[in-house]
């Protein structure tokens, strides 16, 4: 499938998920008309809560707090699968995490994969994803690869000031 095919899909699922959730279409029309989503981290999780999705209502139904939660985490997919930018949530998680692992840039970070698997498990993405955050880590020159065998990255001096969510969110305006 071409890149161009997999936006579409993404944009066209995004679509029929906001009618559906707007009365516009039924479950029924919404999952019969969604597309392979089996390759797609973000549209396999959307069909799931779908498919999934809780029972308002006062004596057995879940909460209303609880379905404003499901409700936003919906339209945070949606949101996910119509845009392709990048999110301050996930950066922090990745920075968190690598400061965490490199012993608050004190030492090397040695552990790449599992981190790249801890914030995308924590933050309902693909690791895939978490790597494209990661390139622009590195390509920004915020860390560096300093060994191949065993596979080390270290923060920059660049790198070692970033602290901050404003600083964060600078990195992610600049790449934008």
């Amino acid at each position: 499938m071409t890149e161009n095919q997999k936006k579409s899909d993404k944009q066209y699922v995004a679509n029929m998920t906001r009618k559906y959730f707007s009365g516009q279409i039924s479950k029924k029309e919404l999952l019969d008309n969604f597309p392979d989503y089996e390759n797609d981290f973000k549209m396999r999780l959307l069909y799931h809560r779908i498919k999934n999705k809780p029972i308002k209502g006062w004596l057995f139904g879940v909460s209303k707090k609880t379905y404003v939660k499901y409700l936003n985490e919906i339209y945070e997919i949606i949101e996910d699968l119509e845009t392709n930018t990048l999110r301050f949530k996930t950066m922090k998680r990745l920075f968190k995490e690598l400061w965490i692992q490199s012993n608050y840039c004190s030492e090397p970070i040695e552990q790449m994969s599992m981190t790249v698997f801890e914030v995308a498990k924590s933050t309902s993405n693909s690791k895939e994803e978490i790597r494209r955050y990661l390139n622009i880590l590195v390509d920004q020159n915020f860390i560096i690869k300093t060994s191949d065998k065993p596979l080390l990255y270290e923060f920059t001096e660049f790198g070692k000031q970033i602290k901050t969510d404003l600083d964060i969110e600078k990195i992610i305006k600049n790449v934008a």
